[in-house]
């Protein structure tokens, strides 16, 4: 018989193992703190935190070694999402990405779609209110690449 959350465990140290770093960008605060937690308590090993396109650029150039995976809102003042994309692929950035918002799911998808056309590795699209269950589903995909 399998335990409750025995999976879940597995998966957090699958997570663990591969030593994430992760850059959120989200101008919603709530949105910050909680994706950021949710990433935490998954087994990513570092969240950085952006509240704009602008910010994480200014992150990006700021850091050593570009992190792992990058989860961008679509939707943020000064620099939005789609901005914020257009800058990485112009710079060569070839991370993976993954994008979220409150957008209908046939607007993230051709984001999903615009993003491979920029160079950049998209690895999923998650709508708001982000699902645990949904994100943890992500990560584990990119642990097994």
């Amino acid at each position: 018989m399998v335990e409750v959350g025995t999976n879940e465990n597995k998966s957090a140290q699958m997570i663990k193992a591969k030593n994430i770093r992760v850059l959120l960008l989200d101008d919603d605060k709530f949105t910050l703190e909680f994706v950021g937690d949710m990433l935490l308590e998954l087994g990513v090993a570092e969240v950085i935190r952006a509240e704009n396109g602008e910010q994480g650029l200014a992150i990006l150039a700021g850091l050593s070694s570009q992190p792992d995976i990058l989860i961008c809102d679509l939707s943020m003042p000064e620099m939005d999402g789609v901005g914020f994309l257009m800058h990485l692929g112009m710079q060569g950035y070839v991370g993976k990405i993954i994008l979220i918002s409150g957008a209908q799911q046939h607007l993230l998808s051709g984001m999903d779609m615009y993003s491979s056309k920029l160079g950049l590795i998209p690895l999923g699209t998650l709508i708001k209110p982000i699902a645990r269950n949904e994100m943890a589903s992500i990560i584990n995909r990119f642990c097994q690449t």
